[in-house]
């Protein structure tokens, strides 16, 4: 763990793996993040929480200049990044507008403040860069289901692990849940703009039950939203990467580009 004024950097930290890296999210998050970034020009790109560095092996494949960070590098297995430790419930250590790109698969969920980390992203990108974002998409049909059966959405169940050793509870990865609408409020206060969405895959698109729901969903809340920026942001609900989407992958560019669709 790192603040700003304790920033350590290596560029061969950890042994090399004929295996290679393994992605730690859930499956076809990072094809789809990658779906957003080939055709971009190449630059420098900041991989937080890198993980293994499976990502950073991909885009560094297709010549992108990759710095990963992460709050420790037991995992990581590709020595030829750079690669820097940080905590991203303190910040990033790194100059204003020094990036082309950030990337974050799954990890705004794991900490104490979103709002913290997209404003450490917006001052560490250029003015008109890209971040990549992902997180589990607690608002499809199904994670609605689980929440109305169970009391939890997807991926976050009871929040609770107990030490079978000690008895006390430990702490959990997914701490913080973040809904579309927050997340699409909290990158627009932070001069983002939301250019394409996608899921890593769907559930239950094929399902009576849910296209009753969906269809049930679709007539509520109309008068509530007759402006058109509420209006929008409805049919962005309403659409298939959220209601059947496991994973949400997004696609944001800071301003200083012409204004996009979302």
């Amino acid at each position: 763990m790192t603040s700003r004024g304790n920033l350590q950097t290596s560029q061969n930290f950890g042994e090399s793996s004929t295996v290679g890296p393994t992605p730690c999210t859930a499956p076809l998050v990072h094809e789809r993040a990658f779906e957003m970034m080939k055709d971009e020009p190449r630059g420098k790109v900041l991989d937080v929480p890198a993980g293994e560095g499976a990502f950073a092996k991909r885009l560094q494949n297709e010549k992108f200049e990759v710095w990963c960070g992460d709050i420790q590098a037991d995992g990581y297995l590709v020595a030829t990044q750079k690669l820097v430790l940080l905590d991203l419930n303190i910040g990033l250590p790194f100059k204003d507008g020094f990036f082309d790109y950030v990337v974050c698969l799954e990890g705004i969920e794991h900490l104490e403040s979103p709002h913290l980390l997209v404003r450490e992203i917006n001052r560490v990108l250029r003015a008109g860069g890209t971040c990549i974002l992902s997180t589990p998409n607690i608002l499809s049909l199904r994670s609605r289901l689980s929440y109305l059966l169970y009391g939890y959405p997807n991926y976050f169940h009871l929040m609770i692990d107990v030490d079978p050793l000690t008895g006390r509870e430990k702490k959990i990865d997914h701490i913080n849940p973040v809904p579309f609408p927050e997340l699409r409020y909290i990158l627009n206060q932070n001069n983002f703009e939301i250019e394409q969405i996608k899921a890593n895959r769907s559930h239950g698109k094929g399902s009576p039950l849910f296209y009753l729901l969906k269809k049930i969903i679709s007539m509520r809340g109309k008068r509530s939203a007759q402006d058109p920026a509420r209006s929008h942001v409805r049919q962005i609900l309403l659409s298939d990467p959220l209601m059947y989407g496991e994973i949400l992958v997004l696609k944001a560019r800071k301003r200083g580009h012409p204004p996009h669709n979302y």
